[in-house]
């Protein structure tokens, strides 16, 4: 899969200690109460590899039941715990070649650290500015005439029936990506204190702003400025785990999914992925779906039937993209996997409020499954906000059972169980029948 493109608000005072060793000393690095999982440095490295490559020198271990990191490496590397110590999951770095551990007695498994990257964005925008991006001239304008996907999935409906429920529980998301602008006008009295699992951006820009713009998918205001996001009343958490040219590390991800699963977030949404398996992000889904998140992930803009991870993964609620006219998007992969679609062509949404990565500043609009990612996410805490008692898998099935049903009658390999409908989700989550 192709992944180019682009969160972090708050990160806890490093935490180093020194890892016993008979000979050379090895470093133990903390992840969360840590710093980095990638060397800031090591960005551009990543940009120039190809997606899913292997990063020498790097291996994502699992410890076994009670064994320690001291006993296990003793050879001057650099070890990171990821998601914290009980999660049994390191980062080992080493100037010498690393090769399967497995003969190591107090590790379980050990995999390669690999590349991962946000997916290419495309369009069919005859004014696309940069490949898969078009600029908005008047960033303060009405802009949610220009919400098509709301009107294809009867947001307005769904959001007065909403409010004329009286509910409105508080819901959170965590959008783990590049970051999120948490001075934009649409997000920050949304935006809590996140995580950055990329560097030590301790301010949370999103210096590419990709994370931004799922953000105002998921959650943007209604405020009669700029766009308006799925869910109403929603909280935003930034988990950064990619940098400012959209390259990160398996690691990373993983470390910052298991943040997020131990966090106040309900809902996870994640727009990137690569090519490759991987035990360490299998254990951080399974982490977050046994803490009973919802974990949308996006399938990915190949246009074929190869999987990305994590959308692969078991525990992943994975979402396709539809254009306008209820098609399935040319780029969207599809598969067995596929669980539900969303609007992703042209998606109107926030940009950074300052130079980023996007070709203008404020809002603008960009086509991908990325897109139609944190529209799901969003419109999963706009019924878990009508229905708190809700659990993630009661609103999977509520949003699936809920979907408007295209393509061949029922599930298919394109659309999953459709694209989703807000108004009907709504109705399933107050115990209301739809037609």
């Amino acid at each position: 899969m192709n992944f180019k493109k682009s969160m972090s608000v708050l990160i806890a005072v490093a935490f180093s200690a020194s890892v016993a060793a008979c000979g050379t000393e090895s470093t133990m690095t903390q992840l969360p109460a840590g710093t980095d999982v990638n060397a800031s440095a090591a960005a551009s490295k990543y940009s120039k590899l190809a997606n899913g490559a292997v990063i020498e020198g790097e291996m994502i271990v699992k410890l076994k039941p009670n064994a320690k990191a001291s006993n296990a490496f003793k050879n001057g590397e650099s070890v990171t715990a990821l998601g914290g110590n009980d999660t049994g999951l390191l980062l080992v770095k080493s100037d010498s070649p690393m090769t399967n551990m497995s003969s190591n007695s107090n590790i379980l498994w050990s995999e390669p650290n690999r590349v991962i990257k946000l997916p290419k964005e495309t369009t069919k925008s005859a004014d696309s500015v940069k490949d898969g991006v078009t600029a908005v001239a008047s960033p303060l304008d009405a802009l949610f005439a220009k919400q098509w996907a709301h009107k294809n999935s009867n947001s307005v409906e769904g959001w007065a029936l909403a409010a004329k429920s009286g509910k409105n529980a508080n819901v959170t998301i965590a959008i783990v990506d590049t970051g999120i602008d948490a001075k934009h006008p649409d997000l920050k009295a949304k935006i809590l204190p996140g995580f950055d699992a990329y560097g030590k951006n301790q301010e949370g820009e999103d210096a590419q702003g990709h994370g931004t713009h799922c953000a105002g998918i998921a959650g943007a205001i209604h405020n009669d400025i700029g766009v308006a996001g799925y869910s109403v009343n929603s909280n935003l958490i930034s988990v950064k785990v990619l940098g400012n040219d959209g390259s990160g590390t398996y690691a990373a991800v993983a470390a910052g999914i298991l943040w997020a699963a131990k966090s106040k977030a309900d809902i996870i949404s994640m727009s990137l992925g690569g090519p490759s398996t991987s035990k360490a992000l299998d254990d951080a889904v399974a982490l977050a779906v046994k803490n009973d998140k919802l974990v949308a992930v996006a399938m990915g803009n190949d246009g074929n039937s190869s999987v990305s991870y994590p959308a692969g993964t078991v525990g992943s609620f994975s979402v396709g993209a539809t254009d306008s006219a209820d098609k399935i998007a040319r780029f969207s992969q599809f598969g067995k996997h596929c669980a539900i679609s969303a609007p992703g062509v042209d998606i109107m949404s926030t940009f950074p409020t300052y130079q980023s990565g996007m070709p203008a500043i404020n809002y603008g609009s960009i086509s991908g499954t990325s897109m139609a990612t944190p529209g799901v996410a969003g419109l999963a805490a706009l019924v878990k906000s009508v229905n708190p008692s809700l659990k993630a898998k009661d609103i999977q099935e509520i949003l699936k059972k809920s979907a408007d049903d295209l393509g061949d009658k029922g599930w298919d390999q394109y659309f999953g169980a459709g694209r989703i409908n807000t108004l009907n989700a709504v109705k399933l989550a107050l115990g209301q029948k739809i037609k």
